[in-house]
């Protein structure tokens, strides 16, 4: 790849690749940043709005070309700082100082408002004895533990972690989960495995999507929802530490 990649990025529906055989295609991207092509599990989508404003497509469903950076603090705001932008949108538009945070923050709202659905799914336990019971019955996809828990509560999870190979999530406060989940507080939450994934021999199969990585390496085929979730978490640690 030469250095001249970052001036030609690869735009909606241009290029996609077979992630594993039997396995249909997989849309790729490139960034404009690094030149690096990627899903659109490790890439952010960006719009230009009516004000030529840049603004941040969490959910990859506003009009338009899309502009593709790598999902991390530093490359977005790399691609603001120096115009890269503009440059690959062939036009002047504003890139505000803050788009990095505002991505984090539409990240945030993102995978909360997931669990949230994972919740009335049935596939999100809240609580530390049901997350045991979850230990014990279910196929754990992660388990998430508040970020202000106590020495304690990091014992425990990393205990079912052990026990259950699924990574932990600290990413939200006690507050935060409790208010995506409908209640006061959550220290301790697990993702579980849902619909036909959860049932027969796929309880016992790998995970199989590749683009989410380490984090997903629990979800199980076809449990999209689960597979979600942990895609917009991988994307969102890429933006943790901001201001």
């Amino acid at each position: 790849m030469t250095s001249e990649a970052p001036d030609v990025p690869v735009t909606d529906g241009e290029a996609s690749r077979e992630s594993r055989p039997g396995r249909k295609k997989t849309p790729e991207r490139r960034c404009i940043v690094s030149g690096e092509t990627g899903t659109t599990a490790t890439l952010m989508r960006f719009a230009i709005g009516p004000d030529d404003q840049v603004v941040p497509d969490i959910e990859g469903k506003l009009p338009g070309r899309g502009i593709w950076v790598t999902s991390d603090r530093a490359s977005v705001e790399k691609a603001a700082a120096k115009g890269l932008f503009s440059r690959a949108a062939k036009q002047s538009v504003k890139a505000p100082a803050d788009l990095a945070d505002q991505v984090e923050a539409g990240l945030r709202r993102r995978v909360l408002a997931l669990l949230g659905l994972a919740r009335k799914a049935g596939q999100l336990m809240a609580g530390h004895a049901k997350v045991e019971d979850a230990a014990e019955k279910a196929h754990v996809v992660a388990l998430f533990l508040a970020s202000d828990a106590g020495a304690e509560g990091q014992r425990n999870a990393g205990a079912l972690s052990s026990r259950t190979g699924a990574p932990v999530v600290a990413d939200f406060s006690a507050e935060q989960l409790g208010l995506a989940l409908g209640r006061p507080n959550v220290v301790h939450a697990a993702l579980t495995a849902g619909g036909a994934a959860s049932k027969g021999r796929a309880r016992h199969m790998s995970a199989t999507e590749d683009d989410g990585g380490e984090l997903a390496r629990n979800v199980l085929p076809g449990d999209k929802l689960s597979g979600l979730i942990m895609c917009e978490v991988g994307r969102l640690q890429g933006f943790q530490g901001g201001a």
